[in-house]
Parts: C-alpha cells; structure tokens; sequence
C-alpha cells in the first residue's frame, strides 16, 4: 500500500519506505507493524575553523607524499586493476569539467586512483563507480546511503568509500551494511572530525574500516573522532588532491584519510586476487605501524596503514625494529614521555634497545624479544622545571638491534611544548 503523504523512496529487501508524512506513520501504527524512525543527514566532515587557523602551528603537511608514508610508493598502473571501488560522495568529475559541487568528490576519487602527480592514489587501475548521494552542498541522507550501497554490491563493487557520517545510528543503513560484509565487500567510512569521543556511522558499525587522520609525522590530528571501532589511520593533513578544472588542493581531515585507504584496499585486493573484500581489509589493519600510545588505541586504532609490510607478510628473513609513537603527558609538575618500539619485520628479534634521551637526560631500555608486529612501550618520567626550557621540552628515541636492514625508522627527534597557565 502506498502511504499518503509525499513518497520518497522504497527499499524492497529491507521493508523500509521514505516518505515525508510522520501523521501517517502513526495512523497505521496500530494496524500494521509499522515503526517510524528518523532519516539521518549523512555529511562530507568538515574541518574545525580554529583548525584551519591554527593548523600549521601544530602539524606538518603530507603534501605529496601519502603514498609513501603508506608504504605504496611504488605504486603502477595496474594497481587496482578490474577492482570496482564504489564511491559514496558529492558525485565526481573525470573529465575535470568545471562543475564545483563535484569538488569533494573529486578529490576523493584522486586520493583512491588519481595517477597524475602530485595527486595519486594507490589504485589507479580501479574501476570507479560513482554514487552522488550528497548533494552540492556536501549533505545526504542515510536512506540514500543504504540504497546506494545495495546497488553498489549488487553492481559487483568489492571496495566501498564512505567519505561522509552521520550521528545517527540509522537501521536501513545499519542492514545495508551487514548486506554488503556478508557479500564480502570492504567498507571503509571516515571516523569524523568533532573532536569527540565518538565515531560517527557508519564507520563505527562493526565491520566497517573505521580511518581517523594523522600528519606527516605520524600524529593524530585533534578534530580527529576517538574511540574503540577506529581500526585504522592515514595521511590527513594538507594532503594534495585533485579539483574540478585540472586543479590542486590540499585538503585535511578524515574524508580524504578514508579515501587513501579504500586505494590501498583495492591495490591490494589487485595484487593478492585470492583474497575477499573483507580478508583484505582485515589484513590491512594486522599489518599496520604502531603510532600514538604504544598498542592499539582509540585515536589511531592499529595504527598507519603499511602496503609495504602487507606484501612482505610471508616473506621471511626481515629483521627491522622501528620508534613507533611518541606522547607526550603533563600532569601537575610531572612530564611524561611514552615511546614505543615496533618490530616492523616477519622474525623474532632478541634484545632490541630503546635510548630516550630527554631535555639532556638519557635512559636505555632493553627487551627481552619481540615477536613481528609487536610493540614494547617505555615511559620517561621527569620533572618540567628541571629539564624544560621554560617553553617546552627538547626529546630524542633511537631503537636498535643486531641485524636491522631498515634504519629510517630507527630515530625520531621532536619538540613538545608545555601550555602556559592562565
């Protein structure tokens, strides 16, 4: 039965209809077992305005080189190839026609599979398949969204970007995607950029890639969205991207990390034919490099995606132990500096060393072994009127080990500033 009312939209496999008629929703409630529910907004994340005023005092800019803090640098033509990576957004531009409410859009698909530098993505032999379900305005709807990703599945993508979130916790949206993980399709979703203990959907329903954004080296942008189901994170701070009319931007936050990733994905799914949507994605996270508090966490998830050890999972023989994230903690007349080491390699190292040297003061570390992939974290606990220099502090971390074959990874150098109080 078609309801009164304006009719927007049916989806036949979930029992749902839009409409824009809340009266008659309750008229047939009492008849028919009918549950009204609310049609969230699905949004592109924008960027906090004090962010883009402050930006450059806190972070450094990838620029060009997000494929090389991924591990995908060397990436060809035929990366990604016969891969289908569905695109939720504004809609896109290959022709780079001067159409600006494709600008989001766009810049995605570069970051996915632009092949012309400086704007590149790690599959520029994906097969894109364009779903405008924002509006030039860079505003949706869930209802859109999950149609979108029913016919997006149904049209054979195996990878979905969702550079976009909402909120709300939609039900339509919610079975779209548990339609499109049991099709083994990758769904990879922008965790958000408020700034907020909270991801937004659908990047925090289970089994959707959750991104959140660092910077060039390798920290955790603040407007970045925290919390358990983000699984990983990418380049996402002045990351060059393409624009309607054969233009470059730089863009920041967690739309175009997403976008990077669902690259990734499909180069890899190109790469490793054998493996599902989902397996790939899945191995994606295992593999990635530690940064921010030693361990998985909920600002960085596993941490930067890595291609480059994901290739080299079974290969055996690496021996390669990295600094992986740095924090840095102010508690009263208390500084603390938590540093963790990774093995970034496939053997089993013994008695690899971390040196943290802090405001002139140094202390060794030494672990028993570590395992691939594991990470060890030392803390360096000092007192701020001793060591700093009255605006911050000065800190230095090497990690070694007999063996290693990659030393770019072995030394960070940094400088944190101490907040003066009002």
């Amino acid at each position: 039965m078609i309801p009164k009312g304006e009719f927007l939209g049916k989806i036949d496999r979930f029992r749902a209809i839009r409409i824009r008629d809340g009266d008659w929703f309750r008229s047939q409630a009492e008849t028919f077992d009918v549950v009204q529910a609310p049609n969230y907004s699905m949004e592109a994340p924008g960027v906090p305005l004090d962010f883009r005023e402050k930006g450059a005092t806190l972070y450094e800019g990838v620029g060009a080189q997000s494929l090389n803090m991924m591990g995908a640098d060397p990436v060809g033509r035929d990366w990604g190839k016969s891969i289908a990576v569905a695109v939720m957004d504004t809609g896109f531009s290959e022709s780079a026609a001067e159409r600006a409410e494709e600008g989001h859009g766009t810049a995605m698909v570069s970051l996915i599979a632009g092949s012309a530098r400086p704007a590149r993505g790690a599959a520029p032999g994906a097969k894109l398949l364009d779903f405008p379900v924002l509006g030039k305005n860079g505003v949706g709807d869930a209802f859109s969204l999950a149609e979108a990703i029913l016919q997006a599945v149904d049209q054979g993508a195996r990878v979905i970007n969702m550079s976009l979130g909402s909120s709300g916790d939609s039900a339509v949206v919610r079975e779209a995607v548990a339609y499109a993980l049991s099709k083994k399709v990758a769904l990879v979703a922008a965790a958000g950029n408020d700034s907020v203990n909270r991801v937004n959907y659908p990047a925090a329903y289970d089994g959707v890639v959750a991104v959140a954004s660092v910077d060039a080296s390798r920290q955790q942008l603040y407007f970045s969205n925290r919390g358990p189901q983000v699984a990983v994170a990418a380049p996402g701070y002045e990351v060059v991207a393409a624009w309607p009319g054969q233009k470059f931007v730089e863009v920041s936050g967690t739309s175009g990390s997403a976008a990077l990733v669902s690259g990734v994905i499909a180069a890899l799914l190109s790469k490793e034919p054998g493996l599902t949507g989902t397996q790939a994605a899945r191995v994606l996270v295992s593999y990635a490099d530690d940064v921010g508090l030693p361990g998985r966490d909920d600002e960085t998830g596993a941490g930067l995606v890595n291609l480059q050890r994901v290739f080299e999972r079974n290969q055996r023989g690496i021996v390669d132990v990295a600094v992986a994230g740095v924090t840095f903690q102010q508690v009263g007349q208390q500084g603390k500096i938590t540093v963790g080491m990774q093995n970034r390699g496939t053997e089993t190292v013994n008695s690899p060393i971390m040196e943290i040297k802090v405001g002139g003061e140094t202390r060794k570390f030494q672990a028993g072994s570590l395992a691939p992939g594991q990470t060890r974290g030392e803390s360096f606990t000092f007192d701020l009127a001793r060591l700093t220099d009255g605006e911050g502090v000065s800190a230095g971390v090497a990690a070694t080990v007999r063996g290693d074959q990659r030393s770019s990874n072995d030394l960070w150098s940094g400088y944190f500033r101490i907040p003066k109080k009002n």
